[in-house]
């Protein structure tokens, strides 16, 4: 090997490996497809405390006696089923990525860490590239937060039990004949004297008992109720084969305060009359409603947990393609690689320290990480990208790595596929009334948006990164992402912001 090319490849691996990949990881092993040597390039103090090998001829044969070693026992036949090679070469064919949870031991604990592996070419050779990190914490707070939202349902279906077994009231009417035959009184209205004496006289009627004692005191969505409850609607569904009907409104109380309700009809037939009869149970909805929003509250911060752990899973996503566009130039332009390289490690420093929240920065910061991304792309495309940056204004917060990836896929799926042709990207920000709107434009291949968005319901497309930046955008700053694209044309993607005190950038950080 040419010693100007070994100096700059030993330096990507100390450089970028060492400091810049790993500054979130225990360690990376490196191992050749074919023969399946390997090498570990990086060891935390924890990760070495381990006493296992770190290089070697054949890192499945090793594998065997370093899971004995470091592996908890339970998970240990499930990590040799998870890492034979058959079973990542496997893996890495259906996907970029390849991935699972386990336990090591570390210090005398079971600590869980994550497996990442991909497959890149060095020197000419596939190599797996197996990344280790401590994700214990993050774990260990997702897993409780699904098992009490597991155990916030169990308790919400007892819950529910325990309403339907003490609903407010109830009725029974007899549908053919138009008369009520049983009924509770409502709790949130006493019933008129003279209904009770109709009722005991078998005089009350279906129709009468609504219109005199229900409709008054519906307070919301009136025609829908006197539709569901009508006594021809009812008896329409039973021959229909709708055995029950039901309608939700808001009902007035004794006391005057309106409160949410539920009217549930079921329908049968009296086995020994024929008639058609409805038993009509009234729920009170008001701890339903106030349950159902704490479990969707719950379920948006585990939302957001695992959102936050997606935010700093894309570093090595990042740092994979950036150093891939690096490893293109080093055989061209060893010493200019090199420079590039000390140049590259110094802002990767900044832009992980970046990831590691998910609050707000400075669009200047992210443009200035959009910048260093496309310097590095620029490098493997040369003449055949060119980047436009049109920006009217900067006075505003976004979330950290939510730009980035778009501009990234607008080169990598937009300019790239389109060969010696290339293409133009361009970034803008304007200010619109009371929003912000940042465009990010190429003039690429594009695509079918409506088939991109079938494709992603039938599932035969995965765009976790897409649907993630969008879900950050929306519940973090209220912004909305917009996709425009033809086939041949290229494609826009508009982020806008409302513009607001929660989103204005102070210029003096």
């Amino acid at each position: 090997m040419d010693t100007a090319i070994k100096t700059v490849y030993e330096a990507l691996s100390r450089n970028a490996v060492v400091r810049a990949l790993f500054e979130s990881y225990e360690s990376l092993y490196v191992v050749d497809a074919e023969t399946s040597a390997f090498k570990c390039y990086h060891e935390s103090d924890s990760y070495r405390t381990l006493s296992i090998e770190s290089q070697g001829e054949d890192f499945f044969y090793t594998l065997e006696n370093n899971i004995i070693k470091a592996i908890y026992w339970e998970d240990q036949e499930f990590v040799k089923s998870k890492l034979s090679k058959q079973a990542l070469m496997d893996g890495l064919s259906c996907d970029k990525f390849y991935s699972f949870v386990y336990r090591l031991i570390i210090d005398g604990k079971p600590l869980y860490h994550k497996l990442r592996a991909t497959v890149d070419s060095v020197n000419g050779r596939p190599h797996f590239l197996i990344g280790i990190r401590n994700v214990d914490a993050s774990f260990r707070q997702d897993k409780a937060l699904a098992e009490k939202l597991t155990s916030m349902h169990s308790k919400e279906i007892n819950r529910l039990e325990a309403i339907l077994s003490s609903a407010e009231g109830y009725i029974e009417a007899d549908l053919t004949n138009d008369r009520i035959v049983g009924f509770q009184p409502y709790k949130v209205e006493k019933v008129p004297q003279k209904m009770y004496r109709s009722f005991k006289e078998g005089k009350l009627s279906y129709s009468d008992f609504l219109n005199v004692h229900m409709a008054h005191m519906v307070e919301s969505d009136i025609p829908k109720f006197k539709k569901i409850s009508d006594r021809g609607y009812l008896l329409d569904c039973f021959t229909s084969v709708e055995k029950r009907a039901s309608v939700t409104f808001s009902m007035k109380r004794h006391d005057g305060d309106p409160k949410p309700f539920k009217l549930i009809f079921y329908l049968y037939r009296d086995a020994s009359t024929e008639d058609i009869m409805a038993f009509a149970v009234l729920y009170d909805l008001t701890e339903q409603l106030r349950r159902e929003k704490e479990l969707k509250d719950l379920e948006n911060e585990l939302q957001m947990s695992k959102l936050r752990n997606f935010t700093s899973q894309m570093q090595p996503h990042f740092l994979y393609n950036a150093l891939g566009s690096i490893q293109e130039v080093m055989l061209e332009d060893p010493q200019y690689a090199s420079e590039l390289l000390g140049v590259f490690t110094a802002h990767l420093r900044s832009c992980i320290r970046s990831m590691t929240s998910d609050a707000p920065i400075p669009f200047a910061q992210e443009l200035s990480n959009i910048k260093a991304y496309v310097n590095i792309e620029k490098m493997r495309l040369g003449k055949k990208l060119k980047m436009d940056y049109d920006i009217e204004t900067c006075d505003f917060l976004i979330l950290p790595l939510s730009i980035q990836p778009i501009v990234e896929n607008a080169i990598r799926h937009g300019v790239y596929p389109k060969g010696e042709e290339g293409g133009t990207v361009t970034l803008k920000t304007r200010q619109e009334g009371d929003r912000i709107l940042i465009i990010v434009e190429d003039d690429g291949v594009g695509f079918d948006v409506e088939e991109f968005r079938e494709s992603l319901r039938s599932g035969k497309t995965d765009s976790a990164g897409l649907k993630n930046i969008s879900f950050r955008l929306d519940r973090m700053l209220q912004a909305s992402l917009d996709i425009e694209s033809r086939n041949g044309e290229g494609t826009k993607v508009t982020i806008s912001i409302p513009k607001g005190e929660n989103n204005e950038s102070d210029n003096s950080r």
